[in-house]
C-alpha cells in the first residue's frame, strides 16, 4: 500500500527547473507545440521550449503607449499557429509563434479583461446525402475564385509598417489558411462588452451584457464592471459568462454573476458565418495592405522641393527690385538676360550641382510613387471591389447571409467608395505624369542658365530648347510662382511657391490646386450630372476633386469597417440570456490591482468537447482558500440535459488511504489538510489542482494533483436558480473532499507555489514559484525516475543588467565546466 501511495504522490517527472529576469504574471500552454508564452511585469511577452533554452525563442516589446505597458490575458489559437495578447490599455495583438510579427491588431476603448480561443465543432448532419448535395451547391455558387481570376498581390518592401507584407504570399498575411474548422477568440472586455471574432480577425458578434441582465432580471439594475470569464460551446450554441457587476454607482458592493447566453442565431448559421468569416479575413488584409502601400508612398515622397521653395521665398523676401519672381524667370527664358540679384541666386544659392541633385531626385521619387501606384495599390483595388461584390452577392441570399445581418445597401456603399478611390489614384498618375515633364523642362533649362551664367562650355544635346519645351517651362512658372497662391508660412506671409503638387493628395486635407479636366471629362461630367438615371448609378463611381487620396482611403475604409461589423451587432441583438446565477459577493474597494490578477487566476473554463456541457472551477476567495466551486452548465436547455449545478471541492487528503505514516507530509498528525492554490482544466477528463499544505510551516510544501472530472460528475450536484442568495452563503451547496479521488500528485519539495499552467495535449505542466522568478517544469504522463532533476535552491537568479530579457540557473556540473 505504501509503495502505491509513494508512486501516485511522485507520478510526474521533473523537466526543468529555471530562473527568471524579471517577475512573470501570466503563463499559458501552447496547445500543439512544446511552447510556453510568458508575460512580465515589464509588459513584455517570451516564449520558451520546453527543454527551457538559454535564450528565449522570441520576445515581444511592450508597446510604446504606457496605458498598453500590463498584459492582462494571453491565449493562444487552437493550432498553435498565433498567440493573442491582450493589454491593459486595450490593445490586443495576434503574434506569430515563427517571428513574434504582429498579423493583426485591434485597439478598443476599454480594458481587455479575459480572452478564450474556441475550436469549433462542426455540427454532425443527419441526413448526408441531401446535404451534401445542397452544401455542394452552394459551395459553387459561392466559392471564392480570386486565385483564378486575380493576379497575386506583390509583396511590399521589407519596412518596419509592412512586415507581415513583405513575404511572396501576400494574401494569407493573417496566417487564415490550412485551418481545418472554424475557431473563434471570445474577448470580455471592462463594462460588460464581449466581442466574437471568427479567426481572430472577423467580427461576428457584439454582446452588450447589461442588456442582457437588465432584460432576464427587469427588477434590479446591473452596472457591470468587468467580464471576470467568457467562453463558447464547441457549437456556438451556448455561451457562459461570469460577469462582475454592481447595483448602485458607487461599487461599494458587487456580485459576480454567472450567465447563460443561447446564441441559436450563430450556432445555426455556422457555415454562413464561416464563409463571410473568410472573406472579411480577406477584405480587412487587403486594407491593411493598402494602408501600407500608401505609407510606402508617403515614404517615396522626398521633400527635397521644400528646400528649394524655402530658398526661393528667402529670395523674394530679400530683393530688392520690383516684380515678382516669376517675371524674371520669364524674362529669363524669353530674352536670355538675368539681373544681377538673380544671377547672384542662382549661382550661389540653388547652384549648379544643386539643381542637377533636385533633378535627379525628384524624379526617382516621382517614377516609385508611379509604380507602387500602377504594381500595388491598382492590384488591391481589384482584389477589394472583386471581394466585396463576392460578399454582396452572397447578402442578396436573405434567408442564409441576410438574417446574419450582411447589408446589400451597406456593401454597395463601400464598392462605391473603392472606386472613388481609385479614380483618385487615377488623377494622382496624371498630377504625376504632367509635373513629370514640366519638371524636367523646367530644371533642364535652368541648369543650361547657370553653367550659361558661369561660363562653362554647354554640352550640344542640353543646349537644343525645342518650342514644346518652352511651352512647358512657361507653363510651370505660370502654375507654381503665382504670388496669389501657397500656404501661409511661419511669418503669416504667403510664399508664393508651390513647385510639386503631388503631396497634396498625401495629406488629410483638401486640394489646395485642382486638376483642370480636359475637355473630354467636362463633356463626360455634365452628361452624367444632367441624367438622374446616370447621376445615382451604382455602376459609376463618384469622383471627388476636392479631396486627397488619404481623405478617401479614410472614407472606404470607414465604410468598409461599417459593412463588415454589420453581422456582429445582428448576432449581438440575437443573443438571449436563458440564466443569470449570482455566485459570490465583494467589496470593490481595496487593492484593485491584486483583485482583477485574483480573479484572472481564480477562474477556469472548459468547453467540453464529448458532452454537451460548458465547465467552470473557480475560487470566491483570495488564494489560498479552502474551498473551491465546480459548475456545470448545459449547452442545450431541454429535457434531456441536466440544470445548472454546482459542487463544493476541499481537499482534506489525498487519496483514500491512512497517511499518518509521513509519506504526504511529518505534520499528517495535525489534520493532513490542504488548502487550494490555483485550479485548472488539464483535459476533457481531468482537472489540474495546486494545492499547499495548510499550517504553512517551514517543512510545508506545495502538492500539484489531478482528479479526474468523471468521479466528480458522478456526484450530486447542487442546483442553481436564480435567487439573490450568492452560491457561497447557500448552506444547501454540497461539499466533496476531493482529495478522495486523486489519481496521481506530486509533492513540490523546496518550493513555495502561486499560480501553474498546464496543458493537458502536451501533457505538461508549469509551476511559478511565489517570488514569480522561478519555474518548474514536469512531465505530467511519465513517472519520476528516481533521479534527483530538482536543482538546489542556493543557485542564485543569474539575471543581470544588459543580459537577455530571460536568464536561467544552471545545473552544478554545467557551471563548474564554466568555472
Amino acid at each position: 500500500m505504501q509503495t502505491e501511495l509513494s508512486t501516485m504522490l511522485n507520478a510526474f517527472r521533473q523537466l526543468e527547473e529555471r530562473s527568471l529576469a524579471t517577475e512573470v504574471s501570466l503563463m499559458c500552454w501552447s496547445p500543439r507545440m512544446d511552447l510556453v508564452a510568458l508575460a512580465n511585469v515589464n509588459g513584455e511577452v517570451l516564449l520558451q521550449r520546453l527543454t527551457w533554452q538559454k535564450q528565449p525563442v522570441w520576445v515581444l516589446p511592450p508597446p510604446a503607449s504606457e496605458e498598453n505597458k500590463k498584459v492582462n490575458v494571453l491565449s493562444w489559437r487552437p493550432d498553435g499557429k498565433v498567440l493573442a495578447v491582450g493589454y491593459m490599455g486595450g490593445l490586443l495583438l495576434l503574434c506569430s509563434v515563427e517571428n513574434a510579427d504582429v498579423l493583426h491588431s485591434m485597439e478598443f476603448k476599454s480594458t481587455i479583461t479575459c480572452m478564450q480561443w474556441v475550436d469549433v465543432k462542426q455540427q454532425e448532419l443527419q441526413d448526408t446525402k441531401t446535404t451534401d448535395s445542397l452544401k455542394g451547391q452552394e459551395q459553387d455558387l459561392f466559392a471564392d475564385g480570386s486565385d483564378v481570376f486575380l493576379p497575386k498581390l506583390p509583396p511590399l518592401a521589407k519596412i518596419h509598417s509592412a512586415k507581415a507584407f513583405s513575404e511572396d504570399n501576400v494574401e494569407d498575411a493573417k496566417r487564415i489558411k490550412g485551418q481545418k474548422s472554424l475557431n473563434v477568440l471570445v474577448v470580455g472586455l471592462h463594462g460588460g462588452i464581449l466581442q466574437l471574432y471568427a479567426y481572430g480577425i472577423a467580427a461576428i458578434g457584439e454582446i452588450k451584457l447589461c442588456r442582457l441582465c437588465q432584460e432576464q432580471r427587469p427588477d434590479k439594475q446591473f452596472h457591470c464592471r468587468k467580464v471576470i470569464a467568457a467562453t463558447l460551446s464547441k457549437d456556438l450554441r451556448s455561451l457562459s459568462v461570469m460577469l462582475d457587476q454592481s447595483h448602485d454607482d458607487t461599487n461599494f458592493e458587487c456580485t459576480v454573476y454567472l450567465l447563460s447566453l443561447d446564441c441559436i442565431l450563430m450556432s445555426s448559421r455556422m457555415d454562413e458565418l464561416t464563409r463571410f468569416a473568410f472573406q472579411s479575413s480577406k477584405i480587412t488584409t487587403f486594407l491593411e495592405y493598402l494602408s501600407a502601400t500608401l505609407h510606402s508612398v508617403s515614404e517615396a515622397r522626398e521633400d527635397i522641393l521644400m528646400e528649394i521653395e524655402t530658398k526661393l521665398t528667402k529670395y523674394a523676401e530679400q530683393k530688392k527690385a520690383a516684380g515678382s519672381i516669376r517675371d524674371e524667370l520669364l524674362q529669363l527664358l524669353l530674352w536670355g538676360r538675368a539681373s544681377p540679384e538673380l544671377q547672384a541666386f542662382l549661382l550661389h544659392e540653388l547652384t549648379e550641382k544643386g539643381m542637377k541633385k533636385l533633378g535627379q531626385s525628384v524624379e526617382n521619387s516621382y517614377s516609385n510613387i508611379q509604380k507602387l501606384v500602377l504594381k500595388h495599390i491598382y492590384s488591391v483595388g481589384r482584389s477589394l471591389v472583386y471581394h466585396l461584390n463576392h460578399l454582396k452577392g452572397m447578402s442578396l441570399w436573405y434567408d442564409k447571409y441576410g438574417i446574419i445581418g450582411l447589408s446589400p445597401t451597406a456593401i454597395e456603399d463601400a464598392i462605391g467608395t473603392v472606386g472613388s478611390f481609385m479614380l483618385k489614384a487615377s488623377e494622382l498618375l496624371q498630377v504625376i505624369d504632367s509635373s513629370l515633364k514640366n519638371f524636367k523642362a523646367f530644371f533642364r533649362w535652368l541648369y543650361v542658365v547657370m553653367m550659361r551664367l558661369s561660363e562653362e562650355p554647354v554640352p550640344s544635346a542640353l543646349n537644343k530648347v525645342r518650342q514644346r519645351d518652352i511651352t512647358f517651362i512657361s507653363d510651370f512658372l505660370a502654375e507654381n510662382f503665382s504670388e496669389e497662391i501657397g500656404d501661409l508660412g511661419e511669418t503669416g506671409k504667403q510664399s508664393g511657391f508651390t513647385l510639386e503638387r503631388v503631396g497634396q493628395y498625401l495629406k488629410r486635407q483638401d486640394l489646395q490646386f485642382l486638376l483642370v479636366p480636359s475637355p473630354n471629362v467636362e463633356t463626360w461630367q455634365a452628361s452624367t450630372d444632367s441624367s438622374p438615371y446616370l447621376k445615382s448609378s451604382p455602376l459609376l463611381y463618384k469622383h471627388h476633386p476636392t479631396k486627397s487620396l488619404l481623405q478617401l482611403f479614410d472614407n472606404m475604409e470607414e465604410a468598409i469597417r461599417d459593412a463588415l461589423t454589420k453581422p456582429a451587432v445582428a448576432v449581438g441583438q440575437s443573443v438571449r440570456c436563458l440564466e443569470i446565477v449570482p455566485l459570490y459577493t465583494h467589496s470593490a474597494q481595496g487593492n484593485e490591482s491584486n483583485r482583477k490578477e485574483l480573479r484572472h487566476a481564480a477562474v477556469n473554463q472548459h468547453p467540453h468537447s464529448e458532452t454537451p456541457f460548458i465547465y467552470t472551477v473557480l475560487m470566491v476567495q483570495e488564494a489560498p482558500t479552502e474551498v473551491m466551486y465546480l459548475i456545470r452548465q448545459p449547452c442545450l436547455r431541454d429535457e434531456t440535459q441536466a440544470p445548472t449545478g454546482a459542487l463544493c471541492l476541499r481537499f482534506s487528503s489525498l487519496g483514500t488511504g491512512d497517511y499518518s505514516d509521513g509519506i504526504v507530509s511529518h505534520h499528517s498528525q495535525r489534520g493532513n489538510q490542504y488548502e487550494i492554490l490555483d485550479s485548472a482544466f488539464f483535459d476533457n477528463h481531468t482537472l489540474s489542482v495546486l494545492l499547499q499544505e495548510r499550517w504553512g510551516g517551514p517543512e510545508s510544501a506545495s502538492i500539484i494533483c489531478q482528479v479526474p472530472l468523471a468521479a466528480l460528475l458522478h456526484q450530486q450536484f447542487t442546483l442553481l436558480s436564480e435567487h439573490d442568495e450568492p452560491l457561497n452563503q447557500r448552506a444547501d451547496v454540497i461539499s466533496l473532499d476531493a482529495g478522495g479521488y486523486v489519481s496521481h500528485s506530486r509533492r513540490l519539495d523546496n518550493i513555495k507555489a502561486s499560480i501553474f499552467a498546464v496543458s493537458g495535449s502536451r501533457k505538461v505542466s508549469c509551476v511559478l514559484f511565489s517570488n514569480h522568478r522561478r519555474v518548474r517544469l514536469f512531465d505530467m504522463d511519465a513517472e519520476d525516475d528516481g533521479e534527483d532533476e530538482s536543482l538546489s535552491e542556493s543557485l542564485q537568479d543569474t539575471s543581470s543588467a544588459g543580459m537577455a530579457p530571460v536568464e536561467m540557473a544552471v545545473d552544478d556540473k554545467d557551471s563548474n565546466k564554466e568555472n
